[in-house]
């Protein structure tokens, strides 16, 4: 879970600062001092005083290639991902075996949907030093999103080899058994995170999630306010708050909590998505089709919000709002981009092919969806094989109406 980065960022910067003092010099002294400042404001997510901290260092040691990737992180923490990059770049110009530089520079690129170059730059980054643990990490989440979950399993399981008490593996691994629906063994290891240390905000969050999957909403709303209470800014609990308020279709709530997310952290893009269909479950297509907007704005290939997009033109109760072509265009994207494996974007894809008059296109792509019935929410699953009977019969979908 994305909260367990900051977990990163200490063990990161730790080797920053034990690497800095080969030179015992003043001015040696004194950049490491400041690097150490500036992994302080990074750790508090105090992005300008970090840059700030940065710059001076960068002042005293022009030639830092640590600081450069440091300051690049905090860059990209503020969504300027063109600072980012080009502080990445000079990193490595300096030092073209700097794991810091290659870590970061994946991360950002794991952030922004290129998976594959994300992937290049972690093994470049475990290839320099094999027992470097966050390069795992990273790896291991980029192989989630692939949803190849065996070789992040690997990686995640191989973290706890070199650190046994890696509350981050142990957090990782267990949302990867959560996306294989393994979820004894997820608890098990969200219980273990929490047995190393009892304050972890993703070892509660990640609880949370498993009772929400199991059903108990009770003991999963307690689990992320509990986290919220350790972390009042945790945007990864107010996201998985917010989740929970969809499955109870306390959809105001859900939107509140989102909002929040955004607040805390204006370039969310998860967040944004995931008001996008709030809005959309509640009946507000016009605030739905503008958060998914936004999101695409940030990140073209989304295909959360390609697909969300592609929903609403195919299925909106308003005929105004409805457009076939487009929500084939966009469905068809949002597939292509998940290798045809997710069988809720498969499910948009359906609606749009029938919303476009093309029905026997319809009928094999949800009776394709169907086949993986685990990946519906349990509420949707009945109204998927609803569908496939709709577009059997020539008939397009269409949402219910405003929901109160």
């Amino acid at each position: 879970m994305a909260v367990i980065r900051w977990t990163s960022i200490l063990v990161l910067v730790a080797l920053v600062v034990s690497g800095s003092g080969a030179d015992d010099t003043d001015a040696a002294k004194k950049s490491e001092e400041v690097l150490q400042q500036a992994s302080q404001a990074l750790e508090k997510q105090e992005y300008d005083q970090a840059i700030a901290l940065l710059n001076a260092a960068l002042k005293v040691n022009a030639k830092a290639a640590s600081a450069y990737a440091l300051r690049g992180l905090a860059h990209s923490r503020k969504g300027a991902r063109d600072d980012a990059l080009a502080d990445y770049e000079k990193a490595l110009q300096l030092d073209a075996r700097n794991v810091l530089a290659y870590t970061f520079r994946g991360a950002l690129r794991l952030e922004s949907g290129d998976l594959d170059k994300a992937v290049e730059d972690f093994n470049k980054a475990i290839e320099i030093d094999p027992k470097y643990t966050i390069a795992y990490l990273n790896r291991g989440s980029a192989y989630n999103i692939k949803r190849d979950y065996a070789k992040a399993l690997a990686d995640f399981t191989k973290v706890l080899e070199l650190d046994p008490q890696s509350i981050a593996a142990y957090a990782n691994r267990g949302q990867t058994y959560l996306y294989n629906h393994d979820l004894d063994k997820a608890l098990a290891d969200f219980d273990k995170a929490l047995a190393i240390e009892p304050k972890f905000v993703s070892g509660h969050i990640g609880r949370g999630i498993v009772f929400q999957e199991k059903g108990d909403l009770d003991t999963a709303f307690k689990e992320f306010n509990t986290a919220l209470v350790l972390d009042p800014k945790s945007v990864e609990a107010y996201q998985a708050r917010g989740d929970a308020w969809m499955e109870k279709e306390a959809y105001d709530k859900a939107i509140a909590d989102y909002s929040h997310v955004l607040k805390l952290r204006p370039q969310d893009v998860r967040a944004q998505v995931s008001r996008a269909e709030a809005y959309t479950e509640k009946g507000d297509y016009e605030k739905g089709i503008a958060d998914f907007q936004e999101a695409l704005k940030r990140h073209a290939n989304n295909p959360e919000a390609l697909a969300g997009l592609a929903w609403i033109w195919a299925t909106c109760p308003q005929a105004e709002l409805r457009d076939g072509k487009k929500a084939v265009a966009y469905a068809e994207k949002a597939c292509k981009l998940t290798a045809f494996q997710d069988a809720t974007f498969l499910d948009t894809l359906a609606a749009a092919y029938a919303e476009n008059g093309q029905f026997d296109e319809a009928v094999k792509m949800q009776t394709e969806a169907l086949k993986s019935p685990a990946d519906f929410p349990k509420k949707e699953l009945e109204k998927a094989k609803l569908r496939l009977q709709l577009y059997k019969q020539g008939k397009p979908y269409r949402q219910a109406g405003l929901h109160s």
